[in-house]
């Protein structure tokens, strides 16, 4: 039991890591979020089911890369062998597991069967989604209803096929971190620059003004920071400017006319 225990500790640990890296590659925010509550174990099953919405990644993503690749004669065949290959060992590990189940064995491993079970079923779920058909569907297009709405999406093949070429090599992947979601914001050195060349200099690291897609009214994330970010420097060096110049005017009325200094505060 302890030997099952440390093996289903050890995967846990390493899925806490494996969560803890993507929330913070993703840049999600995490103020608030606290401790969770013990409460959600009570009900430990029903906590793991997926959302409704969930489903599509499940669904349709399988089901689009199964259609990209139909037109690529080698690809679709090794796509077709590991179907075959993985529906063919899911029965036959669940025939197999079912037997022994049967048999009420001494010798299962219930945390093992457990988390294997888990795998397998998850395995299924993409299979069977790999073996959906809409009537009226073709090799022009494919219909993909989006789990959670009442809504559907028509895909128009031919055209998605025009946009997909093959390369003969494999590229570098790597995980995303949260500087690949931050705006990159250059600065401007403020020392012994004028208002006009920071203008200059401003308009030129800002760039084209892009409004969001969806609201043509909106500017986009990166040019409203790199707005906000300059317009605020600007601000400060305007502000070190009237300083210097206050400064400057007290100074002549220092020890000499006290009610004017007092007026160039």
């Amino acid at each position: 039991m302890k030997q099952s225990t440390d093996k289903l500790k050890e995967r846990i640990e390493a899925m806490c890591t494996n969560t803890e890296e993507l929330v913070m590659a993703t840049g999600m925010p995490t103020v608030g979020s606290g401790t969770p509550s013990e409460a959600l174990l009570e009900n430990l099953i029903k906590e793991c089911d997926d959302h409704v919405f969930w489903l599509n990644f499940k669904k349709a993503a399988p089901m689009l890369f199964c259609a990209l690749m139909e037109h690529n004669s080698q690809i679709k065949q090794v796509r077709d062998m590991s179907f075959m290959e993985e529906l063919l060992k899911v029965k036959s590990l669940t025939t197999l597991m079912k037997a022994k189940l049967e048999k009420s064995d001494a010798g299962i491993d219930v945390i093992e069967y457990s988390m294997a079970t888990s795998m397998l079923e998850h395995k299924l779920s993409v299979l069977k989604s790999l073996n959906t058909t809409v009537e009226g569907d073709n090799e022009e297009k494919m219909t993909l209803n989006i789990q959670g709405t009442n809504k559907a999406i028509v895909i128009d093949l031919v055209k998605m096929r025009d946009c997909i070429t093959f390369l003969d090599n494999s590229v570098e992947e790597k995980n995303a971190s949260a500087e690949d979601y931050m705006t990159k914001v250059e600065d401007i050195d403020m020392s012994n620059i004028t208002e006009e060349a920071y203008i200059e200099k401003a308009v030129a690291l800002v760039g084209d003004i892009k409004k969001s897609a969806s609201n043509n009214k909106i500017l986009s994330k990166d040019t409203f920071i790199k707005i906000f970010k300059y317009t605020g420097d600007f601000a400060k060096l305007r502000s070190q400017v009237f300083k210097f110049s206050a400064q400057v005017e007290r100074c002549k009325h220092f020890n000499e006319e006290h009610k004017k200094y007092l007026e160039a505060l």
